[in-house]
């Protein structure tokens, strides 16, 4: 639900705060007030393509920003997908448009395309205005619609599961096909490059010991002779030592006092001992024959090459060695791979047809009952001669969402032939049909705001009272801003805002404001005849009234 909206620097508004809640929100204003302004404003913060007509004449930038609440799972989802975070159950989406035309989008201060912002946006407020032909004719929006009404998200769902997973089993049968189709010379060419990696034997951290090794080797006559120089120091120390150590302990049995040096000697002369006995094992060590040298310098030679050819490093070959196993493998058993997945791909295929006919069923007893639904509102709209049917239609061919082509079709008037809703009404028809379409579907759709622009053109008395109290029954379902010129319509609303120009400092300036009481009576006075006498406010004062 749109919970604020925030614009500052956007066309005719400078600087706009307004908060919103749930239930019946109308927007009034005079002609040329600003209210598609408003609604152009609240378009850009769900995706529409920016202008930089857009930022205010003196400015650099324009921002809009709103808070909304979720709660659906569609958009909770997501939001889940792109790593960002509710904070308290809402996200505030931010976009700053520069006055080259280009923009900053944000959601909870994360970056994301524009297209990125027009997919949210379409999960969070519904758009139904007079130009609603190009929503119409998505064949995915007229499917999502007729999904919500026959309730088939659980067979939608496993069916989709199923879909995805024949889809990648074509691929992969695809690919395999393709694989196979190639030369023998290829399959001897992995067979060359895996023999010489298995030959290798390639291990991870051996060259490193190699180039150690032979560090030691290549110092190996510098080494053994400073060693045999510390062994005879030692040998030397460790002679004294026992002499100091020898008279120590004369010295300490006339003096207790010198028992602890006594013994601090002794583990001195155990630690010089220890040192000699392995540093004649590290003598040992770096002893080495010149066949070892050559071996060392060879293995590290064919590491090396390894490298070079099948690298850049030991990982890598042997990542590379895993596959051509694979290819190979794929090679030589090729024939028995291509029958196993044309059987996978051939039992997903029937049970995709299986899910896809269920859903067709349940999708043609909901749009037949949809349909009529819809006639009904219709004709309580003042399109008394319309009559609404929905074709459930088998396409031949397994898709993402199902095999069926689906069809809005509409008589608008008696004796006329059946045609595509897109194709056969007028902008006020629309308008009450995307309106018919709500009032049918209500509460079963995940969208919390339902916008309604100027959908009370061309009507009028009944008729728009018929529109109004439609609104507000779908106001009980779900949060409803309706912009509008009729008196009929914004007195039903439970909140009512008014739009309205002045000049300053030379500049024109578009504002909005929350109207109440007396303000709220001229106001539809003036929706009523265009003036406030005293008959228009009496007028006014009673529907006011009937509302209350």
């Amino acid at each position: 639900m749109l919970e604020s909206l925030h614009v500052k620097n956007y066309v005719l508004i400078d600087n706009l705060d307004l908060d919103f809640s749930n239930g019946f929100t109308a927007i009034t204003g005079e002609t040329g007030s600003g209210k598609s302004i408003m609604l152009g404003a609240l378009s850009l913060l769900l995706g529409k393509k920016a202008d930089k007509d857009d930022v205010r004449l003196g400015f650099e930038s324009a921002e809009i920003s709103g808070i909304f609440s979720i709660k659906h799972e569609r958009a909770r989802k997501w939001l889940d997908d792109h790593s960002i975070e509710l904070e308290d159950g809402t996200i505030l989406v931010r976009r700053v448009i520069k006055e080259n035309g280009r923009s900053i989008y944000t959601i909870n201060g994360s970056s994301i395309t524009r297209s990125e912002g027009e997919d949210l946006g379409a999960l969070l407020v519904d758009i139904s205005s007079q130009h609603a032909k190009q929503f119409l004719s998505k064949s995915d929006v007229l499917r999502q619609m007729v999904d919500e009404a026959s309730m088939s998200s659980g067979v939608l769902n496993e069916y989709s599961t199923c879909f995805q997973k024949y889809k990648n089993k074509l691929k992969e049968q695809e690919e395999l096909d393709s694989f196979l189709k190639k030369s023998n010379e290829e399959a001897d060419y992995i067979r060359f490059c895996l023999d010489e990696l298995e030959k290798a034997d390639l291990k991870i951290g051996e060259e490193d010991d190699l180039k150690e090794r032979l560090a030691v080797m290549t110092s190996s006559e510098f080494l053994a002779q400073t060693v045999s120089d510390i062994q005879t120091e030692l040998k030397t120390a460790g002679s004294s030592l026992d002499e100091s150590l020898s008279l120590m302990h004369k010295a300490e049995k006339k003096d207790a006092k010198l028992l602890d040096y006594a013994t601090r000697l002794e583990n001195i002369s155990i630690e010089c001992d220890d040192i000699k006995q392995s540093l004649r094992d590290y003598m040992d060590s770096i002893s080495f024959s010149e066949y070892e040298l050559e071996e060392k310098n060879e293995r590290l030679a064919t590491i090396q090459k390894i490298k070079r050819r099948f690298g850049p490093s030991i990982e890598d070959a042997l990542k590379l060695k895993d596959e051509y196993k694979k290819k190979l493998d794929k090679f030589e058993n090729g024939e028995e791979l291509q029958k196993e997945i044309k059987r996978e791909v051939e039992t997903l295929e029937i049970k995709c047809n299986e899910l896809a006919n269920r859903l067709s069923g349940l999708r043609k007893k909901g749009a037949k009952k949809l349909a009529h639904e819809i006639e009904q509102n219709l004709h309580s709209l003042g399109m008394k001669a319309a009559s609404m049917d929905i074709l459930i239609e088998d396409s031949g061919a397994l898709q993402q969402f199902g095999k069926d082509k689906i069809s809005f079709m509409i008589a608008a008037n008696k004796g006329e032939k059946f045609s595509e809703i897109q194709n056969s009404s007028s902008g006020g028809e629309l308008s009450r049909l995307m309106l018919a379409l709500k009032v049918a579907l209500k509460g079963k759709g995940d969208i919390e705001t339902l916008l309604f622009d100027e959908i009370d053109s061309g009507i009028g008395g009944t008729v728009a009272n018929n529109v109004a109290l439609e609104l507000l029954k779908l106001s009980k379902m779900q949060q409803v801003v309706a912009i509008t010129h009729l008196a009929q319509i914004a007195s039903k609303a439970d909140r009512h805002f008014v739009v309205f120009k002045e000049e300053k400092n030379g500049r024109t300036i578009s504002h909005i404001k929350e109207i109440k009481g007396e303000e709220r009576v001229k106001e539809i006075a003036r929706l009523l005849s265009g003036d406030t006498s005293e008959i228009s406010l009496e007028h006014a004062r009673s529907l006011l009234e009937v509302q209350n």
